[in-house]
């Protein structure tokens, strides 16, 4: 098959041509999306953005400056806690050392403080001892842990202490330090795949084995998959850094999906595209859905199929064959994402206008949400594993990699890349 016959079979099955009048249109904005959420779920209960200070770490300066960077990042991007200026500290931190002075920390309005030292050890490695300190806990650190990695991988072991620091807060861990994986145009008519750190850094391009890469997941031990087009004009399941298919199918794979031990496939045949399920190495695969156009699926906590279906004449978001989005004229490219306070909710991309905007639903079809609204187009929502923060690309500010909180708000830009089927690794 020529690649624009293949390039027009990719669009008629990603992006269904539908120019179909809303019946409802889809819910607004009920709050607003920009700046800081207000509650913060704390052992004890709910209080305003917890206050923390991440003063100047001791040793060596380049560690420690990228350390403080990156733990400010992922604490604002996390939406639980308002980081400090530091120009505002008055307290001696060399005669504090390895403690706290709760009254000089008190009065710039610390509710807590992260302290960290850094050091060179034998064969390019570095010593790394972080410490959290509560102010209303006295001088002593509440959660000390030490680390040693490699010489310039400091946002490592960052990253893994603010995870500890927000399941000491709330009983969950964070989710910084994972990446996010997704498709995106690399030239005329060409995509490659893609993969950028929770924070936004560490933008990096995977190998691949043709120049149409397209709805990346990632797999079993960690491995990232995709479809592909292959010189004889196949669409096969395909593993990044290996020569050959993964999973060749009847048809034309165009999409796969990994959880629950299984793995989804969208195989297009006859001017059709179906769901297609079966075990995680791709053996065993039955027929999920039965005609029409059937993209997009994601697997749930409990193994649950969520997926894009024109069944009801217009793409609405199904669950295990039942539809639970009927607003809009196109909802597309759904994601399960575990509910800080409980649950879990579907965020969806859907259009009742001339803009895509990001969405929630519960799995029943009640409680949608609109996350975005009057602020470009938005696209592709990604849940990080714990639940509370949502990735998104959107075409606002010149285009790039947003996030916010699971209710919208808190949206923040952290890369200027752009792209498609964003996933979140381990979600």
């Amino acid at each position: 098959m020529p690649m624009r016959s293949l390039l027009v079979v990719i669009v008629a099955l990603l992006f269904v041509a539908a120019d179909v009048r809303a019946q409802n249109s889809l819910p607004n904005v009920q709050q607003p999306t920009g700046g800081q959420v207000t509650t913060l779920t704390v052992q004890g209960g709910n209080r305003s953005l917890f206050k923390v200070a991440l003063p100047k770490w001791q040793g060596d300066d380049a560690t420690g400056r990228t350390a403080v960077d990156t733990a400010s990042r992922d604490f604002v991007l996390s939406s639980m806690f308002q980081v400090l200026d530091p120009q505002s500290f008055t307290a001696n931190l060399q005669a504090e050392g390895n403690t706290i002075d709760p009254t000089s920390w008190r009065n710039v309005g610390a509710e807590g403080v992260i302290k960290g030292n850094a050091y060179a050890r034998a064969g390019g490695m570095m010593h790394i001892e972080m410490r959290l300190f509560v102010v209303s806990r006295g001088p002593d650190a509440v959660l000390k842990r030490d680390y040693d990695v490699a010489a310039g991988n400091a946002r490592a072991a960052v990253h893994q202490f603010v995870n500890e620091v927000i399941k000491w807060f709330t009983g969950t861990a964070g989710s910084f330090g994972t990446r996010l994986v997704f498709s995106a145009t690399t030239g005329r008519g060409q995509k490659g795949i893609f993969t950028v750190g929770s924070d936004g850094t560490g933008l990096a391009r995977l190998p691949t084995i043709t120049n149409v890469a397209l709805a990346p997941a990632i797999g079993p031990g960690g491995n990232v998959y995709y479809a592909g087009g292959l010189a004889d004009g196949q669409y096969v399941l395909l593993k990044s850094g290996a020569p050959t298919p993964a999973v060749r199918h009847a048809g034309l794979v165009f999409g796969v999906a990994f959880g629950a031990g299984k793995m989804a496939l969208v195989i297009s045949q006859g001017g059709q595209s179906d769901i297609w399920v079966g075990a995680a190495d791709g053996s065993g695969m039955t027929k999920f859905t039965h005609g029409g156009l059937n993209t997009h699926p994601a697997f749930g906590p409990g193994g649950q199929l969520a997926y894009v279906s024109n069944a009801s004449g217009n793409p609405q978001i199904y669950v295990d064959g039942k539809q639970v989005s009927s607003r809009g004229s196109y909802n597309m490219a759904p994601v399960w994402c575990n509910d800080p306070e409980g649950g879990t909710k579907i965020l969806f991309m859907g259009r009742d206008g001339a803009a895509w905007d990001i969405f929630s639903v519960s799995p029943d079809g009640s409680g949608m949400k609109r996350l975005t609204q009057d602020q470009g187009s938005n696209t592709y929502p990604a849940c990080s594993p714990d639940g509370r923060v949502v990735a998104f690309f959107s075409t606002r500010g010149g285009g790039g990699l947003f996030t916010s909180n699971p209710n919208g708000m808190n949206q923040q830009k952290i890369a200027s890349t752009t792209g498609e089927s964003l996933r979140w690794e381990g979600n």
